[in-house]
């Protein structure tokens, strides 16, 4: 079985320094956590343990846009995200445990931000947040200090949207999802497409592969 580890010399290519320049809006100083609160989900959360590979989009500013490979691991208590430099180098490593978050950053390149912000991206666009009933329609429910609320049909999730309760970013995050007919049984789309109302960008994500992991 390989790891994300090695997978990453074939699969991910600078995912933190793409976020980074969608973050252009606060370009006045580095983004701290006030300006992307939430709360990260323990990765057992997930559930079952799997290696996603993925494109990535990253779009912002005055039709700014750039793509990107990428991959991301969830194996027992453990969420990886590894990455390469834009010239195929080794790149930085951002791991998730119960007691917190590692970065290893092996690239000149400063991170403007604090490495959770990928986490809470890959969180709130493929971690299960609500339990809906077997009906379709919208269901809402207060998680920590946000409302999020869920949008199913035929069985699938389509919609999910997040705003904090002290509208402290104002606005909302977004995310909607494509399912295609490959998809069945998959937990994550073809394609999810996530708008960041707060910082001011827009991730498009297509998920190539799904591989469960013993």
């Amino acid at each position: 079985m390989k790891s994300v580890r090695s997978l990453s010399l074939y699969a991910v290519r600078s995912t933190l320094p793409l976020c980074a320049m969608a973050c252009q809006p606060l370009e006045t100083r580095s983004p701290g956590i006030q300006d992307y609160p939430g709360e990260l989900l323990p990765p057992t959360a997930l559930g079952a343990d799997l290696l996603w590979q993925q494109r990535v989009t990253a779009s912002w500013g005055d039709g700014e846009q750039r793509g990107f490979d990428a991959a991301v691991q969830k194996q027992g208590n453990v969420l990886t995200v590894v990455g390469l430099s834009p010239l195929g180098q080794a790149g930085f490593v951002l791991t998730q445990r119960d007691a917190g978050v590692e970065f290893t950053n092996h690239t000149d390149m400063h991170l403007p931000f604090p490495p959770q912000f990928v986490l809470l991206d890959v969180q709130r666009t493929f971690f299960p947040w609500l339990t809906p009933g077997a009906a379709d329609g919208a269901f809402e429910q207060i998680v920590g200090q946000e409302r999020v609320v869920e949008v199913h049909r035929s069985g699938r999730l389509v919609e999910r949207r997040f705003a904090r309760l002290d509208g402290k970013p104002a606005g909302e995050i977004v995310v909607r999802y494509e399912w295609r007919d490959g998809d069945h049984g998959r937990r994550a789309p073809s394609r999810a497409v996530l708008d960041n109302g707060w910082l001011g960008y827009r991730l498009t994500v297509d998920t190539h592969t799904e591989t469960l992991l013993p």
